[in-house]
């Protein structure tokens, strides 16, 4: 699957959202997101989401620091959330789809 989507996508014709989440954190992230911080800095959005799996939260510039997860909950969706992108690699639909699978919004 390309990473490149259609303005209509971004804008949400005919779709829903779907979170990632950081894997230093665990906190939740818009998939979008990652497409306005590319179009921001004139980078790709692959770029973009590769250093957010690297770097955290602060990787995107929207967040000062990121933190690693303290209490369990976001402990399990940080380590989840990477252990997917490790399988997954840039499939972030596929990350985002298997987080909501495992009720990764209730821990």
């Amino acid at each position: 699957m390309s990473l490149d989507y259609s303005r209509e996508r971004r804008a949400g014709v005919g779709t829903f959202v779907m979170d990632v989440y950081c894997p230093r954190c665990g906190e939740p992230w818009e998939i979008d997101t990652f497409h306005d911080v590319a179009d921001e800095r004139g980078e790709t959005f692959a770029a973009v989401f590769a250093a957010f799996q690297s770097e955290g939260c602060g990787a995107t510039g929207w967040v000062p620091t990121c933190e690693r997860a303290t209490d369990d909950g976001a402990r399990m969706r940080a380590d989840m959330s990477g252990a997917l992108a490790e399988m997954l690699g840039d499939d972030v639909d596929g990350i985002a789809a298997m987080m909501e699978d495992f009720g990764a919004g209730g821990w």
